[in-house]
Formats: structure tokens, C-alpha cells, sequence
């Protein structure tokens, strides 16, 4: 049987020559299509490799025919639309190793670049003809601070590199251990703490619905004057319209931005291009002869050996497992991911060990665990964990994972229990499956009840007496949010009652903060599944 791969962007010739050597497989190169182009030729295609530039829509996706599995030449797959690619059973993968060096070296580039105003100082000489040494002076990496927000591959390596300038290093990362932190150098730290205290801050993690627009106004206001901002990660990360205006009004002394929230950044005119003390490139972290090689290799026998061989490396939306198998676990496969979701907005603190435990007749219970733990990061690190790299995740940040299974169960037919240390609480939480695709969670900590974990969640702890129910429900109706429904859980001995509401949508800062003002509500956080 003959494969058809399809390559619609530039990919490195050793990643091609990988797929030519093998006589079951064809090759075509076909770059720059897009819309009904796109999706002409991709009908009768095995699997599809992409950089960037390709864009995998919903309606491309559902006209595919006979497409079997795509491939990201890279790490980010927001050009991929992942959920319809998991309707139609195609595996989603990304190559995310091949990148890192280039792009820690590229933000130390940077960096630099932006210490010692070597851009503006070109400028000077070579375009304006002058012969300037006063305007530009610099400053030293030695004894700075910087933060690193995002302590995966690419921070990691950020850090290793700033220890060998002498910098102090503070670190951001729920899920990575003190004691991981420790034997990296590097101090962890909370957000606030970085922004207050850095002299460089650089970011390391993907763009999520967390991570969008972490770094705003407010954010930038607790900044020194003298902070500079790196971001070689992903756009719209930052706000940029207030890392603009920042750099217009010399709140902060300078920026070097590689990525945009919308690429290229021209139409509309992105404000950095008109800011002051600004260096700008276009997307370049990944733009070495290595790392397009590393990517095209990684990508390239992912594909031949998902074809060839039935392997599933670096999968974004499905695991390695038998057909036969994920359609008897799939069901836990996706309550434990969700359980995970719920999780890590949840916790507070870092995460140190992870307990999980098996009741009832539940097979391969180690992919399950994977879903959880890939649940559980996803918040803050999205695609790059996956079914496939999880476990690992957690064991390189030094998070403990233990796993027991017992034939037995309770009053649940099949359980999952889970209990996640941090080093601020302790968070149990249990899942059970009622039919194979009917998922809940029925228990948080001592509360006691049944939700289905879906969609815009509300969680509040407070006092167990009348009239609390109802000044909930007065606050989401004056504010024009519909409650699909509620559960309560009571602990009769504390006095307290864990109240969960399904939301049509997600309430506000605002709202959130109205409510923590009325007498009686202790806690009140919202969640995202």
C-alpha cells in the first residue's frame, strides 16, 4: 500500500529525503495553498505536514478525505484546528524538541541586544550617518535579576545561560518542584515578585486561555523603570497595547518582541511598531539551520512511523493505544483529563506529588494517568504536554506520581481518586464513570456531590446557612448571567457548604469580587473545562 504525504510549507530537505527512503510512501510538495486550494488538493492525502504558515481550519478539516494524521513541524498547533481534527479521528502531532537551543539562544540574542542598544546604535551609524557614542549606553546581565516565566525545555535552558552572566534568576512555574528549582539555580517566585524585582523578564510558555494577556497595565505598573521584557514565545501573551504605551511614557526602559498576537503584525498596524526603545523581529526563535533541521527530521518520522508501523509519537489529542482499547477507556480517558483541568485551576501552590488511585474493572490505567497529568498542565503549558509526554513532564520538574489500583471499589461501580500535594494545601478530588461516556466528579475534598465537569464553572466555599443561595443567585442575575445548574455539598461538623455553579458564561473579575464582599462566602474561583 502506498501513503500519500502531503507538505504544503517549506520543510528541510534531509526531513523530505526521510520520507522518500521509504518505498511506502510518497511525497508532495505543494507550498502556499490555502482555502478552496487547500482543500481541493488535500482530498486523498494519508497525512499532511505543515510549519506556520498553512492554515488547518474546522471546514478544510471536515472536507479532508481519507486524511489519517497531521504533522506540526514545530511546537505551536494554534494554526490547526485540533478539536476537528479529533472528530474525524485524525491524530494531531508537533515536534517539540527540535527548537530548543535555537530559541533559548535567540532570547539571550535578544537580550543582549536590548542591554547594550546595539539595534538603535546600527541605526545610528549606518542609516542616519552619525557618529553617536554618548545616546546608547547600555547595561550589564552581571548581578541583574531576571525572571523567567515558564520553567519548561526552553526556560530551563534560558536559565542554565543566565547563571553563566551572573544573573540572579527568579522562576515562575506551578508545576515544578522547589527542589527541581533548586538544582536548576533558580529561585521560584510568584508573579507579583517577579514583576516587582526583575530587571529582565522573559517569557517561556504557550499561549492559553491563562496565559492570554497575563502581562497587562496593571502588570507592567508594578515593574521597575528600569525592566526590559523579552517575549520570543508566543503573541498575545502580553497586551500590547499597554506594553506600548509603557514604552511611550518611559514607564519601562525596553522591549525585544519576536512574536505578535496577529502575524504579520501589519494589518491592522500592530502599536510596537511605532514604540520607542523597542527592538522587533519576525518570528524568529526557531530560524536556524538546526533547529529547521532537528524539526523536519523529528516530524518526518513521526509521520512514517504512524503510517508504517501504527506508532503515535508527540500526539497533541490522542493517545498511544490499540482502537480496541481507547474505545473501552476512552470514556476515563477524557474524565480524568478533565479532572486534571479542574485540578490545577484549583490548587494553590506548587505542585509536589500527584496520588492517583484505580477502583473497579478500569484497563490501562497508565494512559488514564497520562490524560490527568495532561489535564492538569494544560492550563499553563497547553500543546506542548500531551498524551504522550506527560509523565515525563511531571518527573522532569520533579513532581512524584504514584499510581495503585485496586479490583475493589466502594458504593461506585468504577473510581478514579485523586490527591495533589502542593506546598500550600492538599486537594482530593474523585471521578466515576455512570455509562461509558457519562463522566463526574463526586467528590471535592469532604463535599459531596455529583457534577458534570463541563464548560464555565464557579466554585464557592462558604458558611452553611439560609439566604446564602440566594444572594448568589441575586448577584449572577443582576449580572445577566443564566446558572444551568447548581450542586451544594455540606460538611454539617464545619459549618460549611461547597456550592458549584455551571454557567453560561464566565463571570467577571468584577463579579468575582462582589461576591467574595458578601458576609459569609469564604472562597470563590472560577474554572475553565
Amino acid at each position: 500500500m502506498k501513503y500519500k504525504v502531503l507538505v504544503t510549507d517549506k520543510l528541510d530537505k534531509e526531513g523530505i529525503e526521510v520520507l522518500k527512503k521509504y518505498p511506502e510512501i510518497e511525497v508532495v510538495e505543494k507550498e502556499t495553498l490555502k482555502g478552496d486550494a487547500l482543500k481541493q488538493e488535500l482530498q486523498g492525502y494519508d497525512a499532511i505536514i505543515v510549519r506556520s504558515e498553512t492554515k488547518l481550519t474546522r471546514d478544510v478539516i471536515e472536507a479532508s478525505k481519507g486524511l489519517k494524521v497531521i504533522s506540526r513541524a514545530g511546537v505551536g498547533v494554534d494554526n490547526i484546528d485540533v478539536a476537528a481534527a479529533t472528530e474525524k479521528g485524525i491524530v494531531v502531532m508537533n515536534a517539540p524538541m527540535g527548537n530548543t537551543i535555537s530559541t533559548a539562544e535567540y532570547t539571550f540574542a535578544m537580550m543582549l541586544a536590548l542591554a547594550r542598544k546595539i539595534p538603535f546604535g546600527h541605526i545610528s551609524l549606518a542609516l542616519e550617518g552619525k557618529w553617536d557614542r554618548k545616546s546608547f549606553k547600555g547595561v550589564e546581565l552581571y548581578n541583574k535579576t531576571l525572571g523567567i516565566i515558564g520553567l519548561g525545555r526552553i526556560g530551563t535552558e534560558v536559565a542554565k545561560r543566565a547563571q553563566a552572566f551572573g544573573m540572579k534568576i527568579l522562576g515562575y512555574d506551578p508545576f515544578i518542584s522547589e527542589d527541581k528549582a533548586l538544582q536548576l539555580g533558580i529561585e521560584l517566585a510568584s508573579l507579583e515578585k517577579i514583576y516587582k524585582e526583575s530587571d529582565f523578564i522573559t517569557i517561556h510558555t504557550p499561549l492559553t486561555e491563562k496565559t492570554k494577556g497575563m502581562i497587562g497595565k496593571k502588570e507592567i505598573e508594578m515593574m521597575k523603570k528600569t525592566v526590559r521584557i523579552i517575549n520570543c514565545a508566543r503573541g498575545g501573551i502580553i497586551d500590547e497595547q499597554a506594553l506600548a504605551d509603557a514604552l511611550k511614557e518611559g514607564r519601562i526602559a525596553g522591549a525585544a518582541i519576536d512574536v505578535y498576537s496577529k502575524e504579520p503584525p501589519f494589518d491592522p498596524r500592530n502599536p510596537l511598531l511605532d514604540a520607542p526603545n523597542c527592538i522587533l523581529a519576525p518570528h524568529l526563535g526557531a530560524s536556524t539551520a538546526e533547529a529547521q533541521f532537528n524539526v523536519a527530521i523529528e516530524s518526518a518520522e513521526a509521520v512514517a512511523n504512524f503510517l508504517i508501523h501504527g506508532m503515535i509519537v508527540n500526539s497533541v489529542n490522542m493517545p498511544s493505544v490499540s482502537k480496541e482499547v481507547y474505545n473501552k477507556i476512552r470514556g476515563y480517558i477524557k474524565l480524568a483529563e478533565k479532572m486534571g483541568l479542574f485540578t490545577s485551576q484549583l490548587l494553590e501552590g506548587q505542585i509536589e506529588e500527584v496520588q492517583i488511585g484505580y477502583f473497579g474493572d478500569i484497563a490501562e490505567t497508565s494512559l488514564i494517568t497520562k490524560s490527568f497529568l495532561k489535564g492538569m498542565f494544560e492550563p499553563f503549558m497547553g500543546d506542548t504536554v500531551n498524551y504522550v509526554n506527560s509523565t515525563n513532564v511531571a518527573n522532569s520538574r520533579g513532581i512524584k506520581v504514584i499510581e495503585q489500583k485496586e479490583e475493589i471499589s466502594t458504593e461506585y461501580t468504577n473510581l478514579i481518586t485523586t490527591t495533589i500535594k502542593s506546598d500550600k494545601e492538599v486537594l482530593t478530588i474523585w471521578g466515576t464513570m455512570h455509562t461509558t461516556t457519562n463522566g463526574r466528579i463526586v467528590r471535592i475534598n469532604d463535599y459531596y456531590f455529583e457534577i458534570e465537569p463541563e464548560g464555565n464553572l464557579l466554585i464557592i466555599y462558604n458558611e452553611d446557612r439560609p439566604g446564602m443561595i440566594g444572594h448568589i443567585g441575586t448577584i449572577m442575575g443582576e449580572n445577566n448571567i443564566n446558572i444551568a445548574s447548581m450542586k451544594v455539598g455540606r460538611d454539617l461538623n464545619k459549618k460549611l457548604a461547597l456550592t458549584i455553579l455551571n454557567i453560561d458564561s464566565p463571570v467577571t473579575d468584577e463579579i468575582e469580587s462582589r461576591l467574595r464582599k458578601v458576609q459569609g462566602i469564604k472562597f470563590v474561583k472560577s474554572i475553565k473545562i
